[in-house]
């Protein structure tokens, strides 16, 4: 039938025949009849009343059959469609957000329909995707939106919580968390943040409610591993080391229960990253804001660092972006995590590095707020760095560099989301060091001149020094005051969100040797030669 006659067609379809077309779509797509769903919801793509969720459906089913590029096109265009449904909004903001597209999620979220949606189920929806996409400051509009419309689940309470210590509100993130637990009493993640929250004393601390907790789920319990954590935290502030190493050690074998993790495959994806090096590199610098790259191991001082960089006249903070990854996916059309993968390496030797360029700063110059430069904190980036300098030559590589006992410990000390599975067993984590090491020596060698290592020492033993530094490395003058943090304003949405409101210290520098006797593994494993943590 030709394109004109089917549109008129479609332009004649009646409220009735649209929705039968809709169930029609969803029961093919509930059988698994797929290229039957895609055909009627192609059909309603073109019916104004049913633009948005027809589309919504068309990517849903692109991704599934793996083809990321239809899918970002169909996201997006659910997301240009005239729609005033708060429900179908929300759910293609989530959608955005699956897909990377995070200025379109964010000014989605932002449109009038959803902004005054007024059931609090849609607007603590929004709020917490956009918290999961570190907007703290946009997804605390929603949040308190959704408590002042009625909501009062405990998992709004915890979003609450976290919006408020992420603005630096510890007291009302304390009393979010409270509120969280009178409503579910084994809510793990709201025990463990009230644990980060601040410093347990003799006086003030948690620990007998997170002793009875514990005592009260199995073993197997799956949220098992936060409280145990939890109560390290308290315990090694109240320096019961021995009482405190206990509970971390139950904590890391929990979680190791959890998470899968191959050290050889690691060890594969390393090697192939080691073939990476500057030939056919994209030579032709975009115009508009650059990127800086604040790279290296988790824990190890990026937070820190960027928010010294926070307060230079010529840097944004633009926070952990993952845009990256989501980018080499959209040229190699290849699903998958952001982080690479044996497939995705695999497939990213065939793009171009200048249209990844191009499609990076697409996606992220408008977090530069007007400024010259912005950093990119996402310290797994370092697994990038060769495509990086490839695809961008005016991008700069800013590398904290840790003593490898003291990151090594940092890391095992924290409990990650959903990354870092190499965090719960010391000689596993001592395996990721090293290669982590071999990788950062040889894109030191492939891209030299790109790269200023920061030693995490210096930035918090002398940070003036270290910022005078870091400033002359991009091209920028010097700039005093820069270490003066405490004050500063602006949200922190990383695991160092309550240490980044105090002044520069160096209270964790040599932290490790407070249980040097339970971290002989992790020191056996390193090496008694290993050098500071990714110095190249």
């Amino acid at each position: 039938m030709p394109a004109r006659r089917r549109l008129a067609d479609t332009a004649r379809m009646t409220a009735d025949d649209a929705l039968a077309t809709w169930q029609a779509a969803e029961t093919f797509r509930s059988r698994g009849q797929l290229p039957e769903a895609g055909a009627a919801y192609t059909r309603l793509a073109a019916h104004a009343d049913w633009q948005a969720p027809a589309r919504l459906r068309l990517a849903q089913l692109a991704l599934a059959r793996g083809d990321l590029r239809e899918g970002v096109a169909q996201a997006l265009l659910a997301r240009d469609a005239d729609e005033s449904d708060p429900v179908v909004l929300e759910a293609i903001v989530e959608l955005l957000c699956q897909v990377g597209e995070l200025e379109a999620a964010l000014s989605l979220a932002q449109s009038p329909a959803l902004a005054n949606a007024p059931d609090p189920a849609v607007q603590m929806g929004v709020g917490q995707r956009l918290q999961d996409q570190s907007f703290p400051a946009e997804a605390r509009f929603f949040l308190k939106r959704a408590r002042a419309l009625g909501g009062d689940s405990p998992g709004l309470h915890y979003q609450l919580g976290l919006s408020a210590l992420y603005a630096g509100d510890h007291d009302e993130a304390n009393t979010a968390f409270e509120a969280c637990l009178a409503r579910q009493p084994l809510h793990a993640a709201a025990h463990r943040q009230l644990a980060k929250l601040r410093r347990a004393t003799p006086e003030a601390n948690h620990v007998a409610r997170l002793r009875a907790a514990i005592a009260s789920v199995p073993a197997d319990y799956p949220d098992a591993p936060p409280l145990h954590y939890a109560l390290f935290k308290e315990l090694d502030d109240l320096g019961d080391t021995e009482a405190a190493w206990a509970a971390l050690e139950a904590g890391m074998q929990s979680r190791r229960r959890q998470v899968s993790f191959d050290p050889a495959q690691e060890q594969a994806v390393f090697d192939r990253l080691m073939l990476v090096d500057g030939q056919g590199a994209n030579t032709q610098a975009q115009e508009g804001p650059a990127p800086v790259f604040i790279l290296g191991q988790p824990r190890s001082g990026t937070t820190l660092l960027e928010r010294i960089l926070a307060g230079a006249d010529d840097v944004a903070d633009a926070g952990e972006l993952r845009d990256f990854g989501f980018q080499v996916r959209w040229c190699a059309n290849t699903m998958g995590r952001p982080g690479p993968d044996l497939a995705l390496l695999e497939a990213a030797e065939k793009i171009d590095p200048a249209e990844l360029g191009q499609r990076y700063l697409g996606h992220t110059q408008w977090q530069a707020r007007g400024k010259r430069l912005y950093t990119d904190k996402l310290p797994a980036n370092f697994l990038w760095l060769g495509h990086i300098a490839r695809a961008l030559p005016q991008a700069r590589f800013l590398h904290l560099v840790r003593d490898p006992m003291d990151v090594g410990f940092s890391n095992l000390k924290e409990l990650f989301a959903d990354a870092y599975p190499h965090s719960y067993d010391q000689v596993e984590m001592a395996g990721h060091l090293r290669r982590y090491q071999a990788l950062m020596a040889h894109w030191h060698a492939a891209f030299p001149g790109r790269i200023l290592d920061v030693a995490y020492d210096a930035l918090v033993t002398d940070p003036e020094a270290t910022a005078r530094r870091v400033l002359d490395f991009l091209g920028l003058p010097a700039q005093a005051g820069l270490a003066d943090i405490a004050g500063r304003q602006g949200a922190v949405a990383t695991a160092s969100a309550v240490q980044l409101r105090e002044p520069v210290h160096r209270r964790f520098v040599g932290q490790w040797r407070r249980y040097e006797r339970h971290l002989q593994p992790l020191q056996d494993a390193l090496g008694a030669g290993s050098g500071p943590a990714g110095a190249g």
